[in-house]
C-alpha cells in the first residue's frame, strides 16, 4: 500500500510539473506552424535531389565503363 501511494505521489508531482511548465496553447500555435515551414522552396529541393541522382548515375556509368575496359585489357 505504501509503495502504491509513493508511486501515485510521483505520478501526480510529474503531472503537476508538466501542467505548470508546459507552454500555453496560444503560445504554442506559432511554434507548431513554424516547425513544418520549409526552409527553402520545394522546387529547389527536388531539383537538387534530381541533380544528385543524375550525378550518381553518371559516376556509376563511368566506373562501370572503366571496369569493363580493364577487364577487356586483362583478357587480351
Amino acid at each position: 500500500m505504501l509503495s502504491f501511494l509513493a508511486s501515485l505521489a510521483v505520478v501526480v508531482i510529474f503531472a503537476v510539473m508538466v501542467y505548470r511548465y508546459a507552454p500555453r496553447r496560444a503560445d504554442r500555435t506559432a511554434e507548431l506552424f513554424e516547425r513544418y515551414r520549409p526552409h527553402a522552396p520545394m522546387a529547389d529541393w527536388s531539383m537538387a535531389y534530381g541533380d544528385d541522382r543524375r550525378q550518381y548515375a553518371e559516376l556509376t556509368a563511368i566506373r562501370a565503363h572503366r571496369e569493363s575496359e580493364t577487364a577487356g585489357e586483362r583478357r587480351r
